[in-house]
C-alpha cells in the first residue's frame, strides 16, 4: 500500500505498540493504523503501552490547511475529524475501510490526553458536537474579555461561576436586569407651556 501523504511511498508493516501492528510511511513517519488491527489491540493489549518519555509535551501543529488524503486501503477520500481537549490536529479516517491516518507525532499526542485507546469515540457525531460547541464557548469569551477588558471580564466571570448553580439565581438576574432597565430609562421630556393669551 502506498501512503496517503506520499503515493510513490511503499508503507512499511511496524509494531507501534505491544499487539498493535501498523503501516508507516518511511519518508513522513506518519502511520496507518487498519480498523481490524485497532479493535484487536483495543480488545487484548491497550493496557500494555509503551510509557511517553519523561516531561513530553504534544507539540503536533494544527494541519488544517493540508490538502486532502486518500484511503492507502480504498483508494476513497478520508475525511477529517478535529480531536480537541487542546489537541489542535485533525485525524483522517477512511468513511469505507475504517482505518486511521496519524501524522508523525499525533499518536503520543493522543496518548498524553488519553485518547489512543478512544479513537472509535472521536469520529461519533456528539463528540464533535462537543468540539464545536468548546470552540463556540472559547471565541465568545475572547470576544467579551476584549470588549470587557481583561481586569473587569475576569470579575464578571468569577461572578458568574458564583451565580451558577446558586438556588436564587433567577431572583439575581431579575434584580440586576430590573436596576439596569431602571438606570438607563429615559425620562419623558417635560409637556410644553400652554401658549400665551
Amino acid at each position: 500500500m502506498q501512503s496517503p501523504v506520499e503515493p510513490k511511498t511503499v508503507l512499511v508493516s511496524k509494531e507501534m505498540e505491544p499487539g498493535l501492528s501498523v503501516l508507516t510511511c518511511p519518508l513522513y513517519g506518519g502511520v496507518w493504523i487498519p480498523l481490524q488491527s485497532y479493535i484487536d489491540w483495543r480488545s487484548e493489549h491497550s493496557e500494555n503501552v509503551t510509557p511517553l518519555p519523561a516531561g513530553y509535551s504534544p507539540s503536533p501543529s494544527s494541519d488544517s490547511g493540508r490538502k486532502a488524503l486518500f484511503c492507502p486501503e480504498s483508494g476513497c477520500m478520508l475525511i477529517r475529524y478535529r480531536v480537541g481537549h487542546g489537541l489542535h490536529f485533525q485525524i483522517d479516517r477512511s468513511p469505507l475501510t475504517g482505518g486511521v491516518w496519524l501524522d508523525k507525532g499525533e499518536w503520543d499526542a493522543l496518548k498524553s490526553k488519553n485518547l489512543h485507546t478512544q479513537l472509535h469515540v472521536i469520529f461519533t457525531a456528539p463528540y464533535q458536537a462537543k468540539i464545536r460547541t468548546a470552540e463556540l464557548e472559547q471565541t465568545l469569551e475572547e470576544v467579551f474579555r476584549d470588549r470587557i477588558g481583561p481586569e473587569d471580564f475576569e470579575k464578571v466571570r468569577e461572578f458568574r461561576e458564583w451565580l451558577t448553580g446558586h438556588p436564587k439565581q433567577r431572583d439575581i438576574l431579575c434584580y440586576l436586569l430590573d436596576g439596569q432597565s431602571s438606570s438607563t430609562a429615559i425620562e419623558a421630556p417635560p409637556k410644553p407651556a400652554p401658549p400665551r393669551r
